[in-house]
């Protein structure tokens, strides 16, 4: 066999092999019982009655035979073989004609038999390059008898080493032609030509990183091994492909079909699965961290031994699947539907799960170190970086020093909640209940918070650097030495909240700051145009530089602030304490 391919890895090459040797046993077992079958057949038709008479013609087919060598030596010689001898023989050795030609010409060959008086016989070496024709000049001496038995007989012997030497052929054609792995290049060449069915093709090893593939149909194909990584199949079909070892990691399969696909130890780190049914395929071993999982159907997977720690497989189904000596560490499964699967083994530490999660019968979730995400729950210093805890309820949990790094908290309820020195840098609290909440001393650096209720919360010393804040209520609530530095404060409600020693550096502040406490805050150079600051307290705040024009400072409190450089065209001051202890008119 040729192999053209550089590219072929030796685990490929061993696995093709493999796979011939299997393919090769078979083909041979199968031509066993057929060679069985005709010695059955030759046995059966030795046994006539006339055997005897049998065996005397074949004496003469083997004078025959002797008579024959001699007379093919003379045609050498001669200028011209007799056509019925050229015609065949020499097509036959040649080649030049199909299987379906054989059977053609061996018909032929039986018709003249039949119509003729003449002895054709069919010997056949054992490799069957030849096919032996006698002519009615040999024959003369036989009688009309032996001549009929012997046509009877050679018919019979013609058709079973005919299809023998068929057998033969066919076998050898498809050794032949197994198939070669196709390189990325012809493959590309096709599909860019329009074709789209590439089914049953044996692919192993082929690299089509980073490609876009639309329509295309890869069902049964053989992937093995095949660098798949970054690629985007749409509307494609996968349905029993052998994606086994292929690396499809970063990948994006977009309704396209996989039923029956095999992804044993295949990498699908990053993978986008959307709008795929997954039921019932086979995904052992496979690495899925990092998975992208929308409106998947799990049921009945072989998840046996897959890496699925963090994996996000919230409000999906595995019911019935296998997930024995699964890496389910630190995965979602939040309303999760697990009834009936195997977690035989399945390692479960700091997965989380509530109350709609369905787990089979006996199983016993909290000896599994999984947490539990209730109101109330106790989940101090836990670990649920990246946790999709969106829309949960989460009132009075304790989450104290744990690590809600990148974490999805939209939406949810963590009213009177512990967050005190929680990480919760980049998370996204949008629109999220955190009324009384205690985040003391938390890491908020670059968190969302739009629209967040803050009412009363107590975030004193938080790091809230480059954390929007736009339409975030705050009313009441206790920031005092927190770091705000450049972070937005758009249309905020900020009345009587306590933002005494607040580094507002970098910061334009717009809302309502109404009766708030900015004792001891820096305010260096901000913009606090417009803004409503009505019985603010700005005792000892640093307003270098600040622009207060056109802002409300009615009955404010400047006592021993810093205003030099500030600009306060405009602004109201009726009442107001100045820095040196006087009240404006």
């Amino acid at each position: 066999m040729n192999i053209s391919d550089p590219e072929l890895n030796l685990e490929s090459l061993a696995a093709r092999i493999a796979k011939l040797e299997i393919e090769e046993d078979n083909r041979k077992k199968n031509i066993a019982w057929l060679k069985q079958y005709f010695d059955k057949l030759k046995q059966a038709f030795q046994r006539r009655p006339e055997i005897q008479q049998v065996e005397l013609i074949q004496q003469e087919i083997a004078l025959l035979n002797v008579q024959f060598a001699e007379l093919k030596k003379s045609f050498k010689a001669s200028a011209n073989l007799p056509k019925t001898v050229d015609n065949t023989d020499s097509a036959i050795e040649s080649g030049n004609f199909d299987d379906a030609e054989v059977v053609k010409h061996f018909f032929e060959r039986v018709e003249q038999q039949k119509s003729q008086p003449s002895l054709v016989v069919a010997v056949a070496d054992d490799k069957n390059d030849d096919i032996t024709v006698f002519e009615q000049e040999f024959v003369t001496s036989l009688t009309e008898k032996e001549v009929e038995n012997n046509t009877d007989f050679a018919n019979l012997e013609f058709q079973l080493e005919r299809m023998m030497w068929l057998v033969n052929r066919i076998y050898a054609s498809e050794s032949e032609s197994l198939d070669i792995p196709i390189h990325a290049k012809e493959f590309l060449r096709r599909y860019e030509a329009g074709e789209r069915d590439f089914s049953h093709l044996n692919l192993t090893g082929i690299n089509l990183s980073g490609k876009t593939l639309r329509n295309i149909n890869l069902s049964q194909a053989n992937l093995k091994n095949a660098n798949l990584s970054s690629i985007c199949i749409i509307s494609g079909n996968l349905s029993a492909a052998n994606l086994e070892y292929a690396d499809i990691s970063k990948a994006s399969l977009l309704d396209t079909k996989l039923k029956q696909a095999n992804f044993d130890h295949a990498n699908l780190y990053k993978i986008t699965f959307t709008s795929i049914s997954l039921e019932k395929i086979s995904l052992r071993k496979a690495n899925l961290v990092g998975a992208y999982l929308d409106n998947i159907n799990l049921s009945g997977a072989n998840l046996s031994g897959a890496n699925l720690s963090s994996l996000n497989l919230r409000k999906l189904n595995l019911s019935g699947a296998n997930l024995s000596n699964a890496n389910l560490s630190s995965a979602n499964l939040l309303e999760t539907n697990l009834e009936g699967a195997n977690l035989q083994e399945a390692d479960l530490q700091t997965a989380i799960y509530n109350e709609s999660t369905i787990f089979p019968q006996d199983f016993i979730p909290t000896e599994s170190g999984a947490y539990l995400i209730a109101p109330g729950a106790s989940l101090a210093n836990a670990n649920l970086a990246g946790a999709d805890l969106s829309r949960v309820n989460l009132t009075g949990a304790n989450l104290q020093s744990a690590n809600l790094y990148s974490a999805r908290l939209d939406g949810t309820n963590l009213s009177q909640a512990n967050l005190s020195n929680a990480n919760l840098t980049k998370a996204n609290l949008s629109n999220t209940k955190l009324i009384q909440a205690k985040i003391s001393g938390a890491n908020l650096n670059q968190v969302n918070l739009t629209g967040a209720n803050l009412t009363a919360a107590i975030l004193t010393n938080a790091e809230l650097m480059l954390s929007n804040l736009s339409g975030t209520n705050l009313t009441a609530a206790v920031l005092s030495g927190a770091s705000l530095t450049n972070a937005t404060l758009s249309y905020v409600n900020c009345s009587g909240a306590d933002l005494s020693r607040v580094n507002f550096i970098g910061v334009s502040l717009h809302g309502n700051f109404s009766g708030a406490n900015f004792h001891e805050a820096n305010l260096c150079g901000i913009s606090l145009q417009n803004l409503n600051l009505a019985g603010a307290n700005f005792t000892a705040a640093d307003l270098r530089g600040a622009n207060l024009s056109s802002s409300e400072l009615e009955k404010v409190n400047l006592k021993d602030a810093n205003i030099s450089g500030a600009n306060l065209e405009g602004a109201t001051l009726a009442g107001a304490i100045m820095p040196d202890g006087t009240i404006h008119d």
